[in-house]
Order: structure tokens, then sequence, then C-alpha cells
């Protein structure tokens, strides 16, 4: 099994929580052959948090319409579902992750909320303005609870 981080969005929990699998809309994060190699001397949390990063990144062009709070979903899939990209923590993921192989969910606090907001509102949006804030975890049997506080309930 491998680890991998799916950006997300309020609307993909909801589906989740609905029907016990998540659709990634785009690539995937992990830690990949290439940036193990290019970093061979960095701590494996460092390399993980690396790709988590990138997800977290990843996830503000999905929250558009959507609460604006960052989402990143843990979860392990079988590594023959993953096609890596040649470069960075990216990769394809060919089928969907299952509710029962989640191990965290991410969300950014109502805190960061205005922030990414302003971020997405600007004609320029600056990233890094978000990036001091962490994600908080939680475990999968909290997602109702997370979508309650998006906004978001499950049936």
């Amino acid at each position: 099994m491998t680890r991998i981080y799916v950006p997300a969005n309020a609307a993909m929990l909801r589906a989740l929580a609905e029907t016990g699998e998540l659709k990634s809309a785009g690539p995937v994060h992990l830690v990949t052959r290439m940036l193990r190699e290019s970093h061979p001397d960095t701590d494996i949390e460092d390399l993980e948090y690396t790709a988590f990063d990138d997800a977290a990144l990843a996830s503000l062009g999905l929250l558009v319409g959507q609460a604006p709070r960052r989402v990143v979903v843990s979860a392990d899939v079988q590594e023959r579902l993953l096609a890596e990209h040649r470069t960075g923590t990216g990769a394809d993921l060919h089928g969907t992750v299952q509710l029962k192989k989640v191990a965290a969910i991410h969300v950014d606090d109502a805190d960061a909320a205005a922030e990414i907001a302003q971020v997405l509102a600007s004609p320029e949006p600056d990233a890094s303005a978000v990036e001091a804030h962490y994600l908080d975890w939680y475990a999968p049997s909290e997602l109702d609870e997370v979508l309650s506080a998006l906004g978001s309930s499950s049936p």
C-alpha cells in the first residue's frame, strides 16, 4: 500500500460520506521514486510533508464555489493504481479511494478561511499567504463533523 495525499474540497468530502468513495479531481501527491532519489539523505517524514504540502497547494484550485478552506485526504491505495509523474510529487490515480482506506482528513481551520477567500478573489493569487496556516487533522470517523463545520452536511 502507498500513502497518497488527495487535494479535495467540501463537495468531494460530501461524496465520500455519501458513497464511501473519493474520486480525485486531478493528480494526487505522494513520495515518488523521483523525490526519494533526488533527496536520498532527507528523512521520509520530510518527504511526506513535501507531498502533503503540494496537495494542500493543489486544493486551492478546487475551492471556487466551495468553502474557502483547503482539504487534503490522506489515504492508502495499491501502488498499481498509481502512475507517477516524471517530476515532483504528482501521480495519476486510476481508481477511487475507499473510505475504509482513508487515514485522515486535513482541513484549514475557520481562521484561515478569510485569508484563503482573499487569495481566491485576487486577480493574481499569492498562495504563500495561506501556506503559514496548518491544516487540522481529523479521523475518518469525524467526517460528518468536518462536513458540518464546512457547512456541507451529509444525509
